[in-house]
């Protein structure tokens, strides 16, 4: 039979819905039937039941003889196009584009000369191989399992980073000619200790999620730890340095604690506090910072300034000592 189709079937009399046996129901009695049933010329064995004159064989049974495919899902299924199997086939999902490399710095785009910045390759969990278009600008170095890019003189060089199946992520890296540990000087006009409040809180909120999902107990907002890391971010600080303990002392707390920073291109706020939080979870010791059992209080700073921005937490240890 080159077409699946009903048309030679023939049981002598008129086709029934799906009946499994004989039974009286509502007054309708089904008898057995004995009538011979063919399909394309050749007889078949098929059940049949005879109901008010009419013969009734179950629907799968056909299937069967036909060579159609009947089945059970949400309802009984009809398919012409395949052969009787009496499953419902498997459900193969839709393949799904491959995740794409994603490569960025701690310390932004925007290095300068000396500098050491962390590189954040996500998926995370994944080999991967990476190189520099110009080591004389930007070499890269494999250190305990994670990629640093150094920055060794003024000038530009784009980092590929390539899994072991093939996909790669870039990022450009612009040196300048300064030198690492210069400290930018304040925005001109000083620092607003509350700017861009509703991102730091955002920030605040992502790293006590992080916590909690780790186990640990969520940390209060302290205003000495806001003011601080509000006034490093503002100091556009791209390294760590005494100057963070300084500022701790300045604005009321001689305790010691622990220092996140990173900073990345950015066009605005938007993203700016899931990004550096990204950033922190995505590297060992940035993370540990943010998980600390002995911290109990934390502060969270954000500035954004020739489109790179600047982020910033700070976790309070009352226990501790400050270095200063």
């Amino acid at each position: 039979m080159k077409k699946r189709d009903l048309g030679t079937l023939a049981v002598g009399m008129a086709l029934g819905a799906v009946l499994t046996g004989g039974a009286a129901a509502a007054g309708v009695m089904a008898e057995p039937s004995w009538q011979n049933i063919y399909v394309d010329g050749h007889q078949v064995h098929m059940t049949a039941y005879n109901i008010a004159g009419n013969n009734f064989v179950k629907l799968r049974d056909i299937g069967k003889e036909v060579g159609f495919n009947v089945y059970w899902a949400n309802g009984v299924q009809v398919d012409s196009s395949s052969p009787y199997t009496g499953e419902a086939p498997t459900q193969t999902p839709p393949p799904t584009a491959a995740q794409a490399v994603r490569v960025s710095s701690y310390k932004g785009d925007t290095l300068n000369t000396g500098d050491r910045s962390g590189l954040i390759i996500s998926p995370s969990g994944a080999a991967y191989t990476v190189t520099s278009s110009d080591p004389a600008v930007i070499a890269v170095e494999k250190v305990s399992g994670s990629w640093v890019a150094v920055a060794k003189s003024a000038g530009t060089a784009t980092v590929t980073a390539r899994s072991s199946s093939g996909e790669t992520g870039q990022l450009t890296l612009t040196v300048t000619g300064g030198t690492a540990g210069e400290q930018p000087s304040a925005p001109e006009g000083g620092i607003d200790l509350s700017a861009n409040m509703e991102v730091r809180q955002e920030m605040v909120r992502l790293i006590n999620q992080v916590r909690r999902e780790n186990g640990v107990a969520e940390l209060e907002v302290n205003e000495a730890l806001m003011n601080a890391a509000q006034d490093c971010a503002a100091h556009q600080m791209r390294n760590h340095s005494l100057y963070e303990w300084q500022v701790l002392r300045d604005y009321g707390w001689p305790y010691g604690g622990g220092f996140n920073l990173t900073c990345f291109t950015a066009s605005g706020y938007h993203y700016a506090a899931q990004t550096a939080v990204f950033n922190w979870v995505n590297s060992s010791g940035h993370f540990q910072t943010m998980i600390r059992e002995d911290a109990t209080c934390l502060g969270t700073g954000v500035y954004l300034s020739g489109g790179t921005a600047y982020c910033y937490m700070v976790v309070g240890d009352p226990n501790a000592y400050s270095p200063l």
